[in-house]
């Protein structure tokens, strides 16, 4: 399936693009990534309103479906952007907010002035599997959340309760009592993660989000890493076909060897197959069709895990200064590997798909 932006949406994507390459180059974000300060491209993002980016202009928010999200965050992936507080709020916060209050609350307008609200739920399952870890005793919550995106420097935290009919969403100041964030670095430096502890935190109750719209929810998220990946990708293979071509032995370009030839064709057939499988779902969610949801779970699947095949393919091509800190493609290949398990494994989509399917 050959899937084509319409003019706008090839001018929103040349938009983002022009403006992370003039703005967010690979020497800001190491330079964030090893100082720490990955806030500074939070406030950047929120300056340029991309948190709101999905939400309805009616509602305070950038507009756009799911088509624009996908283009959005495919050209984040490009750019090896730190998404953590965009994934965690655009991706998971604000549909939960509006989904839950029927509304744009203050809350969610915070989001979009750049405060960061993370939901409590560990960072390895589908959101649709996740909550259970925190409980509510006497009026207070308590329990261990481990891995939450986006948890260090949060503002607020959701910490979703499974009840009959979804989700509760309790809403908690994230410096309030009783609660402990303990950061945990990975080998992706661009991206925070944190344990959760609640000990008797304090919160208030802001809504239910049904099931239906919860798994609504975490197909969308699953599109959003989805495209990312597809980015990373896409620029992890341009590295190297520029890399090929100007590395020379036996007097000849690398490029010119049909193994490498070869190597980088089978990554650019895994890419193009990615992007009309996430378009299609980008689509077929925005149109709320039946299979919207069974297409994220592939998209997920085979995006994430392309996009780590692709990173293994530039390493070995890259050969030795492909494994260098000071080479630039290690922040590519961490981000691909991370986001091959963030929100679900392959292996925990396609069992969902085989489930769908009633194969055995």
């Amino acid at each position: 399936m050959k899937f084509a932006f319409n003019e706008e949406q090839q001018m929103f994507q040349d938009a983002v693009r022009g403006c992370l390459q003039r703005e967010v180059p690979i020497a800001r974000i190491r330079t964030w990534a090893e100082q720490g300060r990955l806030d500074e491209f939070d406030e950047f993002s929120a300056r340029q309103g991309w948190p709101g980016l999905g939400v309805h202009e009616d509602a305070g928010g950038q507009g756009g479906g799911m088509v624009e999200l996908a283009i959005f965050f495919e050209e984040l992936g490009r750019s090896a952007a730190p998404t953590g507080r965009l994934l965690a709020t655009t991706g998971l916060a604000l549909p939960l907010i509006t989904r839950a209050t029927g509304g744009i609350e203050p809350v969610a307008q915070a989001i979009e002035a750049g405060a960061g609200v993370s939901v409590a739920i560990p960072g390895g399952r589908p959101i649709d599997a996740s909550g259970g870890e925190a409980v509510l005793r006497d009026g207070k919550l308590y329990g261990t959340i481990p891995l939450v995106l986006d948890a260090p420097g949060a503002a607020f935290l959701i910490v979703p309760l499974p009840g009959d009919a979804g989700w509760d969403l309790w809403l908690l100041e994230a410096d309030g009592v009783g609660i402990v964030i303990s950061p945990r670095p990975l080998v992706d430096h661009t991206r925070r993660f944190a344990d959760v502890a609640l000990d008797g935190a304090a919160g208030r109750r802001i809504g239910t989000v049904f099931a239906h719209d919860l798994a609504d929810i975490a197909a969308r998220a699953a599109l959003m890493v989805a495209a990312e990946s597809l980015g990373l990708a896409r620029r992890m293979l341009e590295m190297t076909t520029a890399y090929v071509k100007e590395r020379i032995q036996f007097g000849v370009p690398v490029g010119s060897f049909q193994a490498v030839k070869h190597a980088a064709a089978e990554v650019l057939v895994e890419i193009e197959a990615a992007h009309s499988g996430i378009y299609y779902t980008a689509w077929a969610l925005e149109a709320q069709a039946v299979n919207g949801r069974l297409h994220a779970w592939m998209a997920k699947a085979f995006a994430t895990e392309s996009a780590v095949r692709a990173a293994d393919r530039a390493l070995f091509l890259h050969g030795a200064i492909g494994y260098t800190w000071e080479y630039d493609l290690h922040y590519f290949y961490k981000r691909a590997k991370a986001n091959a398990e963030l929100f679900g494994s392959p292996k925990t989509y396609r069992e969902r798909i085989a489930d769908s399917m009633d194969l055995v």
